[in-house]
C-alpha cells in the first residue's frame, strides 16, 4: 500500500521526487504524509509552492491511492518504489532518483545494463550500428536500455530482442505508446524485458518529459553508447547525465562532415571512449567475449535452478562457490557444484581457480 500512496503524491503537479523524499522521511511513510494535517506539512520543510500543489491535489482527490490500486490492477501495470527490493540499486545512486515508477514486464534489478541512444533522424549507417550493438551486447548477457523513440533507440531495442533482453524507459505514461508505430515493439519488450515510466500512466509526451526520462536511462546503466547525434541531439542530454553520475560514455565515430555524427565526434574529442563494435565495450568491462550463439544452433536452455544460480553470478568479477551458495541458500554444495559445471558447459560462466564469472544469460 505504501508505494501507491507515494505514487499518488506524484500526481500533484509541482511535487517532485526531492519533495516526496523529504515528506516520506519527515513523516516516516508516504501514507502518514498523505494523511498529515496542514500544520504538520508546513513544518516538514518542503517549499511552499510544492506543498500547496500537494495539499490542493490531496483535497481534490482524497481517494487517489485506492483508485490507483484499482487502476493498476485493471490495466495490469506494476508499481515499484524506492523502498522495494526489486528497485535497481544503481538507480538509487543518482541525484533525485525516481521515488517510484510504473512498469510492465519483469524487473531484474541486479543485471548489468548498457544504454544505447541516438538521433531520431538516423542514417542507414546509424541503423546498422544500433542493430548490431543491441544484438551483440544482448547476446553477451547485458541488458540494453534505451528510450523507445524513433530512430536509434528503436533499432537498439530491436537488435537486443534478437538475442536477449532490453529495457525501454518512456518519455510519457506507460499507457501511452509513443511513437504509435512502435506498438508491436512495445509488446515485444513487455514480453521479453521491461517497459517503465515514472510519469502518470496516461500522460502524453511533452517537451519536458524527455529530458527528465533521459536521467533514468543514464542512471540505470553502467555506461551509455551514443550512436548518432547532431550537435543539439537529446541523446547528448543522456550522455551529460551519464558523465555527472560517473557512468562510462562511449561514442561511435562518424564522418567529420556528417551532421548526425557531429555530436558523437565532439563527445570523443571531449573524452568519451571511441568504440567500433560491441566487443570494444565488453573489453572495457573485462567481459571476455561475445557469447552470441552460432547460427542454426539451438537456444541455450536453463532450468529454473540453473537460471537462479546464474542470476547471482556477476559479469564484472569472479566470485567463489561459497559466495554463490550464500545467495542461493536452499541449495546443497554438491548440487551447486553440478550446476556450475552445467553452466560452464553451456558457455554461461567461466571458471578461474575455483571462482566464477558470468558471460551470458540473465
Amino acid at each position: 500500500m505504501e508505494k501507491y500512496y507515494m505514487a499518488a503524491m506524484g500526481g500533484a503537479d509541482g511535487l517532485g521526487n526531492k519533495s516526496i523524499a523529504l515528506l516520506v522521511k519527515y513523516f516516516g511513510s508516504a501514507q502518514a504524509a498523505w494523511s498529515a494535517d496542514v500544520a504538520e506539512l508546513i513544518d516538514s520543510g518542503v517549499r511552499k509552492n510544492a506543498l500547496g500543489a500537494f495539499i490542493e491535489f490531496r483535497t481534490k482527490y482524497p481517494d487517489a491511492p485506492e483508485n490507483l490500486i484499482s487502476y493498476c490492477d485493471r490495466q495490469k501495470i506494476d508499481l515499484c518504489c524506492i523502498k522495494d527490493e526489486d528497485y535497481p540499486p544503481l538507480l538509487k545512486e543518482i541525484d533525485s532518483p525516481p521515488m517510484f515508477f510504473y512498469y510492465r514486464g519483469r524487473l531484474q534489478p541486479d543485471t548489468m545494463r548498457i544504454g544505447i541512444v541516438g538521433s531520431r533522424h538516423n542514417t542507414a549507417y546509424g541503423e546498422i550500428v544500433a542493430l548490431e550493438l543491441g544484438k551483440d551486447l544482448a547476446a553477451a548477457g547485458l541488458t540494453v536500455v534505451s528510450g523507445m523513440a524513433r530512430g536509434i533507440d528503436s533499432f537498439a531495442h530491436r537488435g537486443a530482442l534478437k538475442t536477449g533482453r532490453t529495457v525501454a524507459v518512456l518519455g510519457c505514461g506507460i499507457n501511452f505508446i509513443y511513437p504509435p508505430e512502435n506498438k508491436k515493439l512495445y509488446e515485444e519488450i513487455t514480453e521479453r524485458g521491461v517497459i517503465l515510466s515514472e510519469f502518470p500512466p496516461q500522460l502524453p509526451p511533452n517537451s519536458k518529459t524527455f529530458p527528465t526520462r533521459n536521467r533514468i536511462i543514464a542512471g540505470l546503466c553502467r555506461g551509455i553508447i551514443v550512436v548518432e547525434a547532431g550537435q543539439k541531439s537529446g541523446a547528448l542530454i543522456t550522455s551529460t547525465y551519464a558523465g555527472e553520475y560517473g557512468r562510462d560514455v562511449f561514442a561511435i565515430p562518424g564522418q567529420i562532415y556528417a551532421e548526425m555524427s557531429k555530436g558523437c565526434n565532439n563527445l570523443i574529442r571531449e573524452g568519451a571512449t571511441l568504440i567500433k563494435n560491441a566487443q570494444d565495450v565488453l573489453d572495457e568491462y573485462n567481459i571476455e567475449k561475445i557469447c552470441a550463439e552460432p547460427k542454426n544452433s539451438k537456444p541455450i536452455e536453463l532450468d529454473e535452478t540453473e537460471a537462479k544460480v546464474l542470476k547471482n553470478i556477476p559479469f564484472d568479477k569472479y566470485i567463489s562457490d561459497d559466495e554463490i551458495l550464500i545467495q542461493v541458500d536452499e541449495l546443497e554444495w554438491s548440487d551447486l557444484a553440478n550446476i556450475l559445471i552445467e553452466l560452464e558447459n553451456k558457455g554461461c560462466v567461466v571458471e578461474d581457480a575455483g571462482r566464477y564469472k558470468r558471460t551470458f544469460g540473465g
